[in-house]
């Protein structure tokens, strides 16, 4: 690893600025109220990959026909420009509403109305819960959080300190987010 990035992951904090003149590792990072995240690197987990690109599918096949917004998979955001945060959820949604003057080429700079985060084996907790908050913090209203493992997955509402978990009998919600959007939790392991 470069000594120039080793410094500045050693740093407690840093901002978007520093974020952006890391020197280029291969590696691919996430920065959450300031601080570097490592992000797992695509591997023989096939089961991560089929899981994101089936909530791809069934999202994109509810958004696109009702032109309700935009699907991205891998998009990295910025979701308050006012933060340090820089982030690539697994899958997110954006309302139609809230994509006007969004630079196609670059990060979303808008907060997802729903984010989904398809957790590794090699994910850290500690990554996963500050990326959590983060979320809730900067307005996203509704995620989706899914264990491939134990084959469940927690939803986080809104502003609700609530956490609902779903195993796989249950069914994932669109709410107010998405109202009519339902999908079986089976579904995504199938």
């Amino acid at each position: 690893m470069d000594a120039t990035l080793e410094a500045v992951i050693a740093s407690p904090k840093y901002t978007l600025e520093e974020f952006y003149a890391l020197p280029d590792d291969d590696n691919q990072y996430e920065l959450i109220d300031g601080e570097l995240f490592e992000m797992a690197k695509p591997g023989p987990n096939r089961q991560h990959g089929d899981i994101i690109a089936a909530f791809s599918q069934y999202l994109r096949n509810f958004v696109i026909p009702a032109k309700l917004g935009k699907v991205y998979a891998g998009a990295a955001c910025i979701p308050d420009p006012t933060k340090d945060d820089y982030v690539i959820p697994d899958v997110a949604f954006v309302a139609k509403e809230r994509l006007v003057g969004q630079d196609e080429d670059g990060p979303l700079m808008v907060a997802p109305d729903l984010v989904v985060e398809v957790n590794s084996p090699s994910d850290r907790v500690e990554g996963i819960s500050k990326k959590i908050k983060a979320y809730r913090r900067d307005g996203v209203k509704l995620i989706w959080s899914v264990y491939p493992l134990d084959e469940f997955v927690l939803v986080y509402t809104g502003e609700s300190k609530q956490v609902a978990i779903l195993n796989l009998q249950d069914e994932l919600d669109g709410g107010s987010v998405l109202p009519g959007f339902k999908l079986k939790v089976s579904a995504l392991f199938e």
